[in-house]
């Protein structure tokens, strides 16, 4: 017993190395798309910890072995898709970006399980699930059809 409370106390000293936040917001999907309160909302609750800088590291993110599958994980998801960054990215991209956020949340694939399980009111309804899939296929409308 006190090996494991020595080795949980020593696993503390390695760092996950959080991604960084920011506080920018001018580059950000809500922002440049002009997204409702309810599509803000439900990205802000399902979305954001993982795919945008506006991540909220509850207290367990800072506890190893915890931290590092955290750190991964957001690293991973802003790789994927970054919230933060959507003013950047090309047309195509956003409207890749959008067909695969339809996609993902369609075939209930994201937000992940692993994180719904700790996350519960991210856990999406099927009429959020409809509300995304509709912004999806409007703002890829509305780019589309900008010059």
């Amino acid at each position: 017993m006190y090996v494991l409370i020595a080795i949980f106390f020593l696993l503390q000293f390695v760092p996950a190395e959080l991604p960084e936040n920011s506080a920018e917001v001018s580059n950000d999907i809500v922002m440049s798309s002009g997204a409702s309160e309810e599509i803000q909302s439900i990205l802000r609750k399902a979305c954001y910890d993982c795919h945008s800088k506006q991540t909220k590291y509850p207290w367990y993110s800072f506890v190893a072995p915890v931290s590092w599958l955290i750190a991964k994980d957001t690293r991973e998801g802003r790789e994927e898709l970054n919230f933060s960054e959507w003013a950047g990215l090309s047309k195509r991209k956003k409207i890749k970006a959008l067909n695969d956020i339809a996609e993902e949340v369609e075939e209930k694939k994201m937000p992940l399980k692993i994180y719904t399980v700790v996350h519960r009111d991210a856990i999406l309804s099927d009429q959020e699930i409809e509300a995304l899939m509709s912004w999806t296929k409007s703002l890829s409308d509305n780019i589309l059809s900008e010059n």
